[in-house]
């Protein structure tokens, strides 16, 4: 695999229409964020919606959030005619190696056997933790969604740190962002 080039996703990438696919073929309904809303906390400063790309084609995204040295990769897709070529491995290798010194969060819908796609829930969360996340126990329910939080090695992150920068993120819809953090064991 040759080295990945990236491209910050905005409208006047040649591949803008090929990311905004992606995102939408990517996340459920459930769990995406309006398009419109994406692009434009996009351009605020410590947030990162990048496009990488193998020998000028668009291989997946990546939207990140930082604030101080928690950075949250918010989004990871790839193309689903690559998944399963180490593409998902090498952008997350670019993400830690771009915020070098950083610490790393992501969420994941939780597993649960009952649930519909239960299996890509377990293929998710087997995949991160082979590129280095783990899980600390922290579980989120978000607009009815149950995600397990992992960290990448060993630098786990405080609760409120998530909440601050989900708020930073919602910005002036922060009221409405509900996050409730519950304890693993009520699971």
């Amino acid at each position: 695999m040759n080295i990945l080039t990236k491209k910050i996703i905005t409208r006047s990438l040649p591949e803008y229409k090929q990311a905004k696919k992606l995102y939408f073929e990517a996340f459920p309904k459930a769990e995406r964020e309006p398009w419109f809303w994406l692009m434009l906390r996009s351009k605020k400063q410590y947030i990162e919606f990048i496009g990488f790309f193998n020998n000028g084609k668009l291989v997946g995204t990546a939207y990140n959030m930082s604030k101080g040295d928690l950075t949250y990769i918010f989004y990871l897709a790839v193309n689903p005619e690559l998944r399963g070529g180490g593409y998902g491995s090498k952008i997350l290798k670019d993400i830690v190696q771009m915020y070098a010194g950083h610490r790393f969060c992501l969420s994941a819908e939780k597993p649960d056997s009952k649930a519909a796609n239960a299996e890509q829930r377990e293929r998710r969360i087997a995949f991160y933790k082979r590129n280095g996340f783990n899980d600390f126990g922290k579980v989120a329910v978000e607009d009815g969604v149950t995600y397990t939080m992992l960290s990448y090695g060993d630098a786990d992150f405080e609760k409120q740190e998530y909440i601050d920068l989900q708020a930073y993120f919602s910005g002036i819809f922060t009221p409405f962002a509900k996050i409730k953090f519950i304890d693993e064991e009520q699971n």
